[in-house]
């Protein structure tokens, strides 16, 4: 099922799937669109194979081969193991014949229903228990005293760089700790070429797409 796909901010119509190389191989590996799929469990498929549903989900075989080594027979009963049968099978049941009794004679029986009850029943009380208890009161007296500042603070803050700079205004009293935070990737590998961030130069290559015109699938490169 083909999709209509967008990488990069670049639009490609009805992809069926896409093309990627493998590392250290001339190999191509294809990553195709099962979201039509209908497989969703074993028990849909012959054990020893394998499948992709809906989701791109590997779903393995469960039902299992039978034949007719597998058919059993008790009498005129034939019980056939549920499985996959590639070809007929057979189970052969002998034959037999049996002779009618002399005679019958049945005897009368009586049967009469009797009443038979059996009831649980479990009371239950519930008390609430209630105890004295000591709460001590009285709150110890406080002085304050109101001060003006005469200069601006600053409390104890972490600044995550953005896109624009932050700035601590001139005559500002730090009252706690200013901790510029870093991150582990801030390195050149992680950020794309030409580019640099805080005077760290990107080396990153980013991938080359190309949809074929005949069957548009993607290959990346």
């Amino acid at each position: 099922m083909a999709k209509d796909v967008v990488i990069r901010d670049v639009n490609y119509d009805d992809v069926p799937f896409v093309k990627i190389p493998i590392q250290n191989s001339d190999e191509e590996a294809y990553f195709w669109d099962t979201s039509d799929a209908t497989l969703t469990n074993g028990s849909q498929m012959l054990a020893g194979y394998s499948g992709y549903g809906a989701g791109g989900v590997k779903v393995d075989g469960s039902i299992p081969a039978k034949s007719s080594s597998d058919l059993t027979a008790s009498g005129a009963t034939v019980t056939v193991p549920a499985g996959n049968y590639a070809q007929q099978a057979t189970k052969s049941v002998p034959s037999g014949s049996a002779a009618p009794a002399a005679s019958i004679s049945a005897t009368g029986a009586t049967v009469t229903p009797g009443t038979n009850t059996l009831k649980l029943s479990k009371s239950v009380s519930n008390t609430p228990q209630v105890s004295a208890g000591y709460v001590s009161s009285g709150t110890a007296g406080n002085s304050n005293v109101e001060l003006t500042a005469s200069v601006p603070t600053k409390a104890a803050a972490t600044i995550t760089p953005t896109t624009s700079n932050q700035e601590i205004a001139a005559g500002t009293y730090l009252t706690g700790k200013q901790t510029i935070a870093g991150d582990a990737n801030l390195v050149g590998s992680r950020i794309v070429a030409p580019y640099s961030i805080f005077g760290v130069q990107g080396t990153a290559q980013l991938p080359v797409i190309s949809q074929d015109s005949t069957d548009h699938s993607l290959s990346i490169s």
